[in-house]
């Protein structure tokens, strides 16, 4: 099997790797056992998983000899990779939380396929549950969900296997053969390429001589140094929240807002609760950075070519509409920066868009880089319908996402059948209570709601 060069966005991943920031992606799928399935049903389940061959590149391993490349692990252990453990009683969500929490504490092995896949027993209720913990590097896009998805049936008479690890990447998407080419795209096929990539750069200095709002991403204004910006280590907690789809759209209909409007304004409605319950909510808004994928612009698609926009969520603001009022403001600057990303050379673009944020990930100069954002918050898409792992119904689907040094959180979003899940990340020791900010995301809601139903919202 031939060497695979990593792509230069894929790589920047590994690079940014450090004890206390490992850059792993994480997914957690609860499953309702089938009423058939029986008492051997998760054993069987596990052994005709484990049957299953890798392939590539769910088979290879980082190797760092010049640059980075995959190369295949001649060892290959499933067993390694694929793993069952069972929660202690009751099985409830606060023990699957915990030993979540505790396995996306822990780092992939860099000399190993960087990915793992826990089958999780014993959760009340006969249900089920998969850890998926894959690392950035491996897999494009804002989260992991997807990859887990595509696993699953769209039926519950399905009984076929297909784990992740027997299904390749498209050809193209992630890899480039090494013997095709040892050229990394957006860095100038052309001299077109070379001279988009001049006028990001020049776009970028005048930024820096002339800041506005526009480019504030590279040159953050206005980003209050929070709790959240505090040094973190490896350890994790993590929290969910799930909500019917349909109170999302009710509302964002009778506020004349987007669905992502709503939510945005959710998270900051649940933060400025959470840190005023600590009296520690900064007096300017607190910033969140929405990661952007830029998958379907341009003609140099990169894996993990994701830009981030800096959104204020309206923290300082009082009033619930006057908050979403700012936040759809805020919002529409996003639109529209969006809209100005070239569509060509995506790759150079997002390297020099993203340089400060690299900047703040070094050791010796992290400390002196100001705040560029002070959590993430991302939304995307799952699947519409209902789908099934050998007859068990998947009823929730939660990212998690990795952390940069000196930002302590993330908030995640993705929607399922109808439903919209969303995972919190924390860091144990900066977060030490992030349940409850999942708890007050629901408060926000009601409150919204009630707000709506008196008709102040009209």
């Amino acid at each position: 099997m031939k060497p695979v060069l990593m792509k230069p966005l894929d790589a920047v991943w590994l690079l940014m790797e450090t004890a206390d920031t490992p850059m792993h992606m994480g997914v957690l799928a609860i499953f309702k056992q089938p009423p058939s399935g029986g008492k051997h049903y998760l054993a069987q389940l596990a052994a005709e998983m484990r049957a299953v061959p890798a392939v590539a590149p769910w088979n290879r391993r980082v190797s760092r000899r010049i640059a980075y490349r995959l190369v295949e692990e001649k060892d290959f252990d499933i067993d390694y990779h694929f793993r069952r453990s069972a929660l202690p009683q009751p099985g409830g969500e606060r023990e699957l939380g915990q030993m979540v929490s505790r396995l996306h504490s822990n780092p992939l092995d860099l000399a190993r396929p960087l990915w793992e896949l826990h089958l999780i027993e014993g959760l009340e209720r006969d249900r089920f549950a998969l850890y998926l913990k894959v690392h950035h590097a491996m897999v494009g896009g804002v989260n992991g969900v997807p990859v887990l998805l595509s696993t699953l049936a769209d039926s519950a008479r399905t009984r076929r296997i297909t784990p992740l690890w027997s299904q390749p990447l498209k050809p193209g998407d992630d890899q480039q053969d090494l013997t095709d080419s040892l050229q990394w795209p957006g860095l100038g096929e052309s001299v077109d390429s070379l001279a988009s990539m001049s006028r990001a750069a020049l776009g970028l200095l005048r930024g820096a001589i002339r800041p506005s709002e526009r480019n504030s991403f590279l040159f953050p204004r206005g980003t209050p140094r929070s709790t959240l910006n505090r040094r973190i280590t490896a350890q994790r907690r993590f929290a969910t929240q799930q909500f019917d789809q349909a109170r999302i759209e009710a509302l964002a209909e009778a506020t004349d807002s987007t669905v992502n409007e709503i939510l945005t304004y959710l998270c900051g409605s649940s933060l400025r609760r959470f840190f005023k319950e600590y009296n520690a909510l900064p007096d300017e808004s607190l910033v969140a950075v929405i990661p952007v994928s830029l998958q379907e612009r341009g003609q140099h698609l990169a894996g993990n070519a994701i830009a981030g926009l800096r959104v204020p969520l309206g923290t300082h603001v009082a009033d619930p509409l006057e908050r979403l009022g700012s936040v759809k403001s805020s919002m529409k600057e996003v639109r529209q920066d969006r809209a100005s990303l070239p569509d060509d050379a995506v790759t150079s673009y997002v390297l020099l868009r993203a340089a400060p944020l690299y900047a703040s990930q070094l050791t010796a100069v992290g400390q002196f880089v100001p705040p560029l954002y002070n959590l993430a918050i991302s939304n995307t898409a799952g699947a519409d319908k209902p789908l099934y792992c050998q007859g068990s119904r998947l009823e929730a689907v939660y990212p998690m996402s990795p952390l940069l040094q000196f930002s302590a959180l993330s908030i995640d979003c993705v929607s399922y059948a109808g439903t919209l899940n969303i995972g919190f990340t924390g860091a144990r020791d900066t977060l030490p209570h992030l349940q409850r900010m999942a708890v007050y995301v629901g408060r926000a809601l009601q409150d919204l709601e009630e707000i709506v139903a008196e008709g102040e919202a009209a």
